[in-house]
This record gives C-alpha cells, structure tokens and sequence, in this order.
C-alpha cells in the first residue's frame, strides 16, 4: 500500500499494549503503510515511559490496560516528557469517564480496538499533523463533557460552594455556618441554584449534581 502523501515525513511510531499478540497485529497492520514506521514498543507503563523518552517518537498508540500502572498515569507522564509525543488511546474502554479523563490529560485521540486499519492510520496521520481524532463510537463523551462544562458556568463560585455543601448533606443553617453566609443569603443562592439546574428542591438538586458531575 502507498503512502497516504508520498512526500510526506514518516511518522515515527511507538505502540504500547500489554499484550504482544496485539503489538504485533497492530505492526503487522500498520506496516502496510508507507509513511508509518513502528520504531518501538512496550508491554508495560514503565516500559512506555523509558522508551518513549529514548525513542522521541511523533506518535504514540497507548493502551489503557496495563499491567504496572493506569494507562491515565502513563499518558500523564508522556505528557511531562521534555518533548512530549502526540498520544492516541487505543483501547476497548468505551466509557466516558475515560474518553474525558484522556482528553483532560492531552491525548490527541482515541479510538476503540475494533476499529479498521483504514481509520486507525487516518487517526495516527491526523493527530501526527497537530490535529485531533476521537472516534465517532467516542465522540459522545466530548459532547457531554461540552455540556456539563457549559452547566457548570452557570453556577457562579459561591453557588457551586453552596450546591457543594448541599450534596454533603448540610442543613441551610449549617451551610450558613460554613460560609459565614445568612440564612437569607443561603435560601437566596438556593433559590438561584435551583432555577439554573431547573430543579424544584434540595432532593432534585443533589441528584441533577452528581448524575452530570456538575461539582467535578
């Protein structure tokens, strides 16, 4: 197979998977590809971190199942490398929690493990020119996070202390207490919370917080 741009740089790549039957389909795979040199990899986040810093890779295809330590963790340590590369998840972690705590930690992409050669090159190309690739399986989780950012901004500082306090299970006088705040002041900024979540109460409020991770 040619190379997507024939005169383009090729793009060093570095793969990081536990298992080495994966490793090696995943190089297999990619050897198809002109323009994408696998020039190392590792089984393990230690592996990944001493390796990446030796190799300077471009890319980085990183698995989130790993045997020494969280794949999070990993891509955090990548990310504090003196010339960090571009990281795409590759994982069969579908959930959002995952998907916004990779993005949250400057990964460049993610895309699930049953995804086609075809889409996984462009991925790697994609990310290897500055861009960035979530999957459409994924891309889910970037519009909820989205969302739940725009939430939050409604509430101001003092109202998501107030809102914080409140899924605690303090009484009003006890936030009052806590924030120095009167018992008006506390029943006014409830007032406020409860109409920005468009909820009718303390029960409804609470639930609305922690169901959208709004104090996060």
């Amino acid at each position: 197979m040619t190379s997507f741009i024939a005169d383009r740089p090729t793009i060093r790549l570095f793969l990081v998977d536990d298992h080495e039957m994966v490793r090696e389909g995943l190089k297999l795979m990619l050897s198809h590809y002109d323009d994408i040199d696998v020039i190392g990899e590792a089984g393990t986040g230690r592996e990944a971190v001493s390796g990446v810093s030796l190799e300077r890779p471009a890319v980085v295809l990183l698995d989130l199942q790993l045997p020494d330590m969280p794949g999070l963790e990993v891509l955090a340590r990548l990310q504090e490398l003196p010339a960090p590369p571009a990281v795409l998840v590759l994982t069969v972690h579908d959930d959002d929690d995952f998907v916004i705590g990779a993005a949250r930690l400057g990964a460049r992409g993610y895309v699930l493990k049953q995804t086609s050669h075809e889409e996984l090159a462009l991925a790697i190309r994609r990310i290897a020119d500055g861009g960035l690739y979530f999957g459409p399986e994924v891309s889910g989780a970037l519009v909820n996070l989205d969302r739940r950012l725009q939430e939050q901004a409604l509430l101001t500082e003092r109202e998501r202390e107030v809102l914080r306090l409140l899924v605690a299970g303090l009484a009003n006088r006890e936030i009052g207490k806590r924030l120095y705040l009167s018992p008006d002041t506390v029943k006014t900024h409830l007032g406020n919370i409860y109409r920005k979540l468009g909820v009718e109460g303390r029960t409804q409020a609470v639930v609305v917080a922690l169901r959208k991770k709004l104090l996060d």
